[in-house]
């Protein structure tokens, strides 16, 4: 299993293609956090535990004196699109920042999501589980909460520094996903040599993946004895900062399936061929995802969920939105072959 010797354990930074991550001298890193290729950090900044900033892309841009806590992610959109986050922003646990622009002093609440093309003002404060839908747009001084996010009144600089950040607590609780994880058990059975697993990913569980299927960053796969199996099909992903309990039960992914970031499932799951689950949603017990179906991002799905064929659910809790049209399936079908190309890299990469 020639990609499971972890090349790149301890130090953070990895070096991705031609791009090394360009890291000011005074930066606070855990050793848990992965900065990976073409990303600049700048000085007194801190990244805390599990963060991971990954610009094998366009490039990120982080600016002094800002602090990403624990699984947050910053990722970009391939070579299509960068990331931006100014000076002195707050970026809380488990929010998820993907190829977007972030001006100075934001502070973004925990299980947030701001999306492709959008754009944050100075001196803005995003509430917990906040959807910034992708190409959105808020002017500085602006209170911002909902998903999709809507303005909810301008502010001064007054309230913004008289701020509370226990404000920014997220109302979903989702550092309970992750509080008991049990990683004692292994069991790892790859169709072939070319499934790319982090080195600081984390399994403990039965795990079975088909070819050119990928397994990110920071990602825990666990079951609470060894009987839990996850089963990834050809050419699927899980993307950075997800996490899986199987509860001793099946986790099975189709094959061409999209997990985005940030994504929690809790129990046993089907999610069919085709299938794309938006970063940071949260999918509950006994689940069943269709073919060429979408669940949208920050979406929390209820247990015994059916999400059929070719449909869109959205929102908490997940409902019926519409159909998913033929141009979204071409864009989707789009993101998994980038990351199945991402997988070939990254494996001559880091084990080549």
């Amino acid at each position: 299993m020639r990609m499971l010797e972890k090349k790149n354990n301890i130090h953070p930074t990895i070096k991705f293609l031609k791009h090394f991550p360009d890291i000011a001298n005074n930066v606070s890193i855990s050793s848990s956090a992965k900065i990976i290729g073409n990303t600049s950090i700048s000085e007194g900044t801190k990244i805390l535990d599990d963060t991971v900033i990954r610009g094998d892309g366009k490039k990120i841009q982080i600016g002094e004196n800002c602090l990403l806590k624990k699984r947050s992610t910053v990722h970009v959109a391939s070579d299509f699109m960068g990331t931006k986050i100014g000076n002195n922003c707050l970026i809380e646990e488990f929010a998820i920042i993907h190829a977007c622009s972030i001006g100075n002093n934001v502070k973004v609440g925990e299980n947030c999501v701001v999306m492709d093309g959008s754009y944050i003002g100075d001196y803005s404060v995003i509430l917990p589980d906040t959807l910034i839908p992708p190409g959105k747009k808020f002017e500085k001084f602006s209170l911002i909460s909902g998903s999709p996010a809507k303005l909810i009144k301008n502010i001064d600089i007054k309230y913004y520094n008289n701020f509370n950040s226990l404000k920014s607590k997220s109302n979903f609780i989702f550092k309970k996903y992750y509080k008991k994880i049990n990683l004692n058990f292994q069991s790892i059975e790859l169709d072939e040599n070319n499934t790319f697993i982090a080195p600081n990913s984390s399994i403990g569980c039965n795990t079975f993946t088909k070819p050119n299927s990928s397994i990110w960053f920071s990602t825990v796969l666990y079951s609470p004895d060894n009987k839990g199996t996850v089963y990834l099909g050809k050419g699927s992903n899980i993307q950075d900062n997800s996490i899986f309990n199987t509860k001793g039960k099946d986790i099975c992914i189709g094959d061409k399936v999209t997990i985005g970031h940030n994504v929690i499932i809790n129990g046993p799951i089907k999610i069919y061929d085709n299938a794309v689950i938006g970063m940071g949603s949260i999918l509950e017990e006994n689940c069943i995802v269709e073919k060429n179906a979408f669940i949208g991002a920050n979406s929390y799905v209820n247990k015994n969920t059916i999400v059929p064929e070719g449909k869109i659910y959205a929102g908490n809790p997940a409902k019926f939105f519409r159909n998913v049209t033929q141009q979204e399936k071409e864009f989707f079908s789009l993101g998994q072959k980038t990351y199945e190309k991402l997988t070939q890299e990254y494996l001559k990469n880091l084990y080549g």
